[in-house]
């Protein structure tokens, strides 16, 4: 900081969750004031006006999928990047897991922009660190000599830290042995004597807990709610004398019945799913002593500071917060098999390695092989030559070998699962094969041209990059037969790898069924629904078209996860659209174009177009109040704005103000106004007749809406041939 002024510098400290992000923005933000140093936040949560932040700070905390994003677009930020000075990796760790091909292309990205930069890496457990400092280097000019490292034992942990490892003989799947844990469960194949010694969790908790707070990490959110449905009716069962711990003082007050039931015995669950208020109550509780024993996903593991001393795990390895504890406990609960590698992991024996080749292997994450954006090396390799940073086999060899990837098949070749007979191959034979297959798939499927010495993107391949597609699905998308329907784009859709994780279960057949027969289903499931596509089909559909979850009990245990898999298909169906859009207007498609922006508008207001159900986008107007002004006639924001404000109220049963308060937020609402004006025409023999045409593209507002809901507003511009050929597109923004 001491060689540079304010605002000539920028420190990039990148987090692994956009919680930990948050957490560290605040931290700092007041820490780093009195040094005159604005701190910025840069996640998937940053909107328009945030991201404006960015440009004036000297810290910026981002994830590696944000950062990711930026610096595909680099050029774009040229000014930006060539301030960036330090690099702080945070729990560089994860490169172990699903997410850490991203963190890997990312930081290799960082290294071959040719920027002076310093990297520093952080983790609490990696042994091969030495791996860690070949891969950054020493500084930019002498990247093939090893970073500095330093290493710190036990010693200066500013919480000292037990670790325990206890395995159970059993054979079964992860979701049986999730059950085996709880109390009472009969072990199949052991004698009844064998069965009652092993230590599960009331044991455990009894042996290692000293009556201080307790963390449970589950492996599913329903799993959380199990067990500490189990440890609350445990604690019940025992005396004032035998309770591990004590019962709240006063009444939490939550929502979810479940959570209701566990609370009164100082026991609490805690998900991305369960309602922002009820965690928010149960760290809260957490904080104040009221809840003792959270059972939770990993999702609590960073980004929150709660008072922890002890927690168990059945997967990951997680610590106590310094700030409230000097002591804690970590209990790994897992099969007897995996012992030595769950007790190497704790005392950071396991050896880190890369996920850019995602090869299937046993993880210590519940997370699907899909679940990331960023798994496949294939996908980076395309995102650096749209970057420019690839334009050859040799620059791909040259990126490659700039990777922790490879770093790593010099070391543990075996690891590695390449074609043929590639283990016998030198290391750089490896590359070289590892390389050309990519390309030669990017070159099959249009995403790349040109010859081995000149290689750059298509406009699809260009898309693919933009939108973060995985490759499959970008084959998909390139599958579209001319002059497609909205229908047929759906389908294609609803078959992406990004919704891996929203699967088909038998189980949900009825519940499917009754949501097809509903009358918001523009496109029903004409055949017997037993594929995750027509699961997905639905999902979407319901929601553009007003279809209430079924009011029915019996599909009652199924909402809270189907509003979970709602989120994950809207959290990715934007981009894709918009990708479906940018390659079909290079084909010169209007038609598919047309009907592309048509989903695509529905997507953004969560309606299909010309349904009542627009009235939505306007706040303080739900489902319930759109059927009650459909029935007095008005269908439309354009009907809505025309109906004075009394009528508003009576068919709304509501009270003045009410019906101003909506009339004045539909001023805001974007009414778009479009003036076409023929200019000239051109008519020669034998020649297709040419014409001029000027559009002027505006608002009817008094004031021309850049905001609304707090969206950008943005409009897109098309014009097209009565052929469907497509004569003029561009985003207006």
């Amino acid at each position: 900081m001491s060689g540079f002024q304010t605002g000539q510098f920028k420190i990039v400290y990148m987090a692994p969750t956009k919680s930990l992000c948050a957490e560290r923005q605040k931290d700092w933000q007041s820490k780093f004031a009195s040094f005159e140093l604005q701190c910025a936040e840069l996640t998937g949560d940053t909107d328009l006006g945030q991201l404006r932040l960015v440009q004036n700070a000297s810290v910026i905390i981002t994830t590696p999928e944000k950062w990711d994003s930026m610096t595909r677009k680099w050029k774009d930020h040229a000014k930006l990047m060539q301030l960036v000075r330090l690099f702080l990796i945070d729990e560089v760790h994860i490169l172990n897991e699903t997410r850490g091909a991203c963190l890997e292309a990312v930081v290799s990205r960082m290294k071959s922009m040719g920027s002076n930069v310093r990297f520093i890496a952080l983790s609490a457990t990696v042994p091969n660190s030495d791996d860690i400092a070949t891969w950054l280097g020493l500084n930019p000019t002498t990247q093939h000599v090893s970073a500095c490292r330093e290493k710190f034992d036990e010693e200066f942990r500013p919480v000292k830290l037990q670790k325990h490892v206890h395995g159970l003989s059993f054979s079964g799947n992860d979701w049986a042995f999730d059950k085996l844990c709880d109390p009472k469960q009969v072990v199949p194949h052991l004698s009844s004597t064998a069965s009652a010694n092993l230590l599960r969790l009331p044991e455990i908790i009894t042996k290692y807990s000293q009556k201080k707070p307790i963390m449970v990490f589950c492996i599913t959110r329903k799993a959380t709610v199990n067990t500490a449905k189990l440890l609350a009716n445990w604690w019940t069962t025992k005396s004032a004398r035998e309770r591990q711990w004590t019962g709240p003082t006063f009444r939490l007050v939550a929502q979810d019945p479940d959570l209701k039931e566990t609370l009164s015995a100082g026991v609490a669950f805690h998900h991305a799913g369960l309602d922002a208020s009820d965690r928010h109550v149960v760290e809260k509780g957490f904080l104040t002593g009221q809840v003792k024993v959270i059972c939770c996903t990993s999702t609590l593991a960073v980004g929150i500071n709660l008072p922890c001393h002890m927690v168990i795990i059945k997967n990951t390895m997680y610590v106590g917060s310094p700030q409230f504890e000097d002591s804690a406990v970590a209990v790994i609960i897992t099969k007897q098999e995996k012992v030595e590698r769950y007790e190497k992991m704790v005392s950071g024996q396991q050896q880190l390695e890369s996920r850019l080749l995602a090869r299937p292997q046993p993880s210590l994450s519940t997370c699907s092989p899909f679940c990331s954006l960023h798994l496949n090396l294939i996908e980076h390799l395309n995102a650096e030559i749209g970057c420019g940073t690839i334009y050859s086999l040799y620059t791909a060899k040259r990126w490659l070998a700039g990777t922790f990837l490879y770093v790593r098949l010099g070391q543990n070749p075996a690891h590695y699962n390449l074609d043929g007979n590639a283990i016998n191959l030198k290391l750089e034979d490896r590359i070289e094969l590892v390389c050309q297959r990519d390309i030669d798939l990017l070159l099959d499927a249009q995403l790349v041209t040109g010859a081995v010495d000149r290689i750059q993107c298509t406009e699809f391949g260009l898309a693919m990059a933009r939108y973060y597609v995985k490759f499959e699905t970008m084959k998909g998308l390139l599958s579209l037969e001319p002059r497609s329907k909205m229908s047929d784009i759906l389908s294609v859709l609803v078959g992406a790898e990004e919704f891996h994780d929203v699967r088909y279960r038998l189980t949900e057949k009825r519940l499917l069924k009754e949501i097809n027969g509903a009358n918001g289903i523009k496109y029903p499931i004409k055949i017997d629904i037993a594929l995750p596509e027509h699961k997905r089909s639905l999902i979407i559909q319901s929601e553009l078209g007003g279809v209430e979850f079924p009011a029915n009990e019996q599909f009652s245990k199924f909402k809270r996860q189907y509003q979970q898999e709602k989120y994950i298909v809207f959290s990715h169906i934007h981009r894709l659209i918009r990708c479906v859009v940018d390659c079909q207007v290079h084909l010169q498609d209007a038609v598919t174009v047309r009907h592309a922006l048509e989903l695509a508008r529905g997507f953004a207001a969560g309606v299909w177009d010309n349904s009542p159900h627009q009235m939505k986008q306007v706040p303080n107007i739900g489902p319930a109040a759109v059927r009650r002004l459909a029935n007095g006639g008005i269908y439309s924001i354009e009907s809505l704005e025309a109906t004075e404000a009394h009528k508003i109220e009576m068919l709304m049963s509501k009270h003045p103000p009410f019906g101003s308060r909506v009339l004045a937020v539909l001023k805001d609402f974007p009414k778009l106004r479009v003036l076409v004006k023929m200019l000239g025409k051109e008519v020669k023999q034998g020649q297709p007749v040419r014409i001029t045409v000027k559009a002027e593209v505006g608002f009817m507002n008094v004031k021309p809406p850049v905001y609304f809901n707090r969206k950008d507003v943005r409009v897109c511009f098309l014009a097209e041939r009565s052929d469907g050929h497509l004569v003029h597109f561009c985003r207006i923004g």
